[in-house]
């Protein structure tokens, strides 16, 4: 014969958590810490579906002028004067007849300048140690001008197409 048990809601809420704990697998879920329904993802390594949280990187020493310059057209000029150390700054060109200016006086800077087109011209110099230049031309009509003066600075010159 069978009997109806009858739990009241405290003993029904105790022993459905109980069977959620044997059911459940144990396993880590991330948990939203702010208010804000969306999660930066940027600060994640990810392998596959797992994404493992990374700290937050310092920012660079007495970084003082960064930036990234987007130009597209005729007869633009792109001009960066970076002074200090840390510094980045990137610049894109996509049309004719472009200039990109950049300079650096200090140490552990990063200029780099993209340029897709006709007769576009870079200009880069740099004064101080640990410098990074990357110069990048695709097209034709293009000529650049580097001068470096320090130690320990990559360059990097690609041109794609005719001088």
């Amino acid at each position: 014969m069978k009997k109806n048990v009858k739990l009241g809601p405290c003993k029904m809420a105790a022993t459905l958590g109980i069977l959620l704990l044997c059911v459940v697998p144990n396993s880590v879920h991330a948990q939203q810490t702010s208010k804000n329904p969306y999660t930066d993802i940027s600060r994640f390594v990810w392998s596959e579906n797992q994404g493992v949280p990374q700290p937050a990187l310092a920012p660079p020493v007495n970084a003082t002028l960064s930036s990234t310059v987007n130009q597209i057209g005729t007869n633009n000029a792109a001009t960066a004067n970076l002074v200090g150390s840390g510094n980045v700054t990137n610049q894109y060109q996509l049309g004719s007849q472009n200039v990109s200016s950049l300079s650096a006086n200090g140490t552990q800077n990063t200029l780099t300048t993209t340029q897709i087109g006709s007769n576009n011209t870079s200009n880069i110099s740099v004064n101080g140690n640990g410098n990074n230049v990357n110069n990048l031309q695709v097209g034709s009509g293009l000529s650049y001008q580097i001068q470096i003066s320090g130690t320990n600075a990559p360059v990097s010159v690609q041109q794609y197409g005719r001088r």
